[in-house]
């Protein structure tokens, strides 16, 4: 069989298919139920999803470090902090997250504290 036959290259794109398919499907189960940032609300239970715009250490208190992240999408942005970390393997600007808690006032803005999180490949369109 040469290396660029028809089936090999029917092969390719069959497989070419079905990743595609995969990433569809991955991006319709992690965005299942996802809300805009900008409807978030204090002390609502919210899933969202964006992209990480900024990054920050930041002193929770005298002992604590925390990691803040921004996460926006097209209708606005929250900040999402995780205590005690002051890094989390996947999670670097441009990363696409989506997460998932109660709506805190932090610093004078709503933040995440601790949410449960999920990292999206970039293959997975995010809604907003």
């Amino acid at each position: 069989m040469a290396l660029f036959s028809r089936s090999a290259k029917a092969e390719e794109a069959r497989l070419a298919a079905e990743t595609a398919a995969a990433f569809a499907e991955l991006g319709r189960l992690a965005l299942e139920g996802v809300t805009p940032i900008g409807d978030a609300e204090w002390r609502a239970r919210v899933k969202v999803a964006g992209r990480v715009k900024a990054l920050r250490i930041q002193p929770w208190s005298e002992k604590i470090q925390s990691l803040e992240i921004t996460l926006v999408d097209g209708t606005g942005g929250l900040t999402v902090v995780f205590l005690g970390r002051r890094q989390i393997g996947g999670i670097k600007l441009g990363a696409r997250v989506v997460v998932e808690g109660t709506v805190a006032e932090t610093r004078k803005q709503l933040a995440l504290l601790n949410p449960a999180y999920q990292l999206l490949p970039h293959e997975v369109a995010l809604p907003y």
